[in-house]
């Protein structure tokens, strides 16, 4: 995009964007405006595209609460919306009889006859939605609410409540125009489509089919190498029951964010963050018993590493000495969980991926069908 702007013209932009609001971007792309103009056209081509699959997700949403409490409340028989029920909303009547005034007078300063009521029912915000799948709602969601969401895993609230609670931040960033750089999309996109899989395994199919981000997300204009790929024969094992990483004491590691690990002809799924790095560590008992001992906060680490020489040991690691990285674990929302391992094609003496360690951008990996993509 930028390699046909002026001069003249990328400074009007600059100036109009202001500095401050291109710092991250300038930050990610080395100090150049030309990048930095175009990874903040890229942030703003992805924002847009997640939006419009937030948008699909809260109106699906709010029209699967509003059938499902419209039944349960027995409207047909009523006449009375269900949000007028003091039976149905419970504790939460008069907070949501607030709500629904509330957006009754704004619709009503728009024209004097847009309160309908699927015009109220559309114009409540995402959050009065959400705040339905809270705790006090737990008989509301069993007696009704679950049907609205009938692929719950084993029926249960908290598991929607979490996905709405991680979904209503990343909506508001996006309604704010706030930089997408630090953010796992993709994972937001999954989190997403498992929303509407909940309510329709067909909905997940449609979006899955009309959703932009993923190309998007490929297109990044500028992928910071952040991710430190090692081989993992044993290692992988040892990560997935220990949060951990040893290898040789004294080999030389540029500093990375995130840890991949390459085993069986294949990049494993669960890209680690690096939570702490110590070299020539001394993998005996005898530190492993002294380290344990060590108390208070600043030393917390060095009982993780007592953890680690003691549970290593015992699979067999032999002593001498190792440097160790300690990881977020499967589950941490600190990692990144990729879809499927990535596979290498390749085959042949000294063809694997990785033969001592490699860096790449964690942004090209969630994006890989294979190793051929990955960068």
């Amino acid at each position: 995009m930028t390699d046909a702007v002026t001069a003249s013209t990328r400074d009007e932009l600059v100036s109009l964007l202001t500095i401050e609001r291109l710092a991250p971007y300038l930050r990610e792309s080395d100090g150049n405006i030309d990048l930095a103009l175009d990874l903040y056209s890229w942030n703003a081509a992805i924002a847009a595209a997640s939006m419009e699959v937030v948008a699909y997700i809260e109106v699906m949403l709010r029209n699967a609460v509003d059938r499902e409490l419209s039944r349960y409340a027995h409207e047909e028989q009523r006449k009375l919306p269900w949000f007028l029920v003091p039976s149905i909303t419970g504790d939460s009547h008069d907070a949501i009889s607030k709500s629904i005034e509330a957006t009754r007078t704004r619709l009503r300063g728009l024209s004097a006859h847009r309160d309908s009521r699927d015009q109220i029912i559309a114009g409540l915000s995402f959050g009065f939605w959400t705040e339905l799948f809270g705790s006090k709602h737990e008989d509301l969601w069993r007696a009704a609410l679950s049907n609205a969401l009938p692929g719950t895993p084993a029926g249960r609230r908290k598991n929607v409540t979490a996905k709405l609670e991680r979904l209503r931040p990343f909506r508001n960033r996006l309604a704010h125009h706030d930089s997408l750089l630090s953010q796992d999309v993709l994972f937001q996109l999954e989190e997403m489509l498992t929303l509407a899989e909940w309510m329709s395994p067909g909905a997940r199919t449609w979006l899955e089919r009309h959703e932009k981000v993923s190309d998007l997300y490929r297109q990044r204009p500028v992928t910071p190498i952040d991710t430190l790929v090692v081989p993992a024969t044993e290692a992988w094992h040892l990560y997935e029951n220990n949060g951990i990483y040893i290898c040789p004491a004294g080999r030389n590691f540029r500093p990375s964010k995130y840890l991949a690990f390459y085993a069986n002809k294949e990049i494993k799924p669960t890209i680690a963050q690096i939570l702490y790095h110590r070299d020539n560590v001394e993998w005996t008992t005898t530190e492993a018993a002294r380290l344990s001992t060590l108390a208070g906060d600043a030393n917390k680490n060095d009982r993780k590493i007592a953890a680690a020489i003691t549970a290593s040991r015992a699979a067999g690691w032999t002593g001498g000495r190792y440097q160790i990285f300690l990881l977020s674990r499967i589950g941490d929302p600190r990692t990144i969980e990729l879809k499927a391992a990535i596979p290498h094609l390749h085959s042949g003496r000294g063809s694997a991926f990785v033969q001592r360690h490699r860096y790449v951008s964690h942004h090209s990996l969630q994006s890989a069908k294979d190793t051929s993509d990955v960068k």
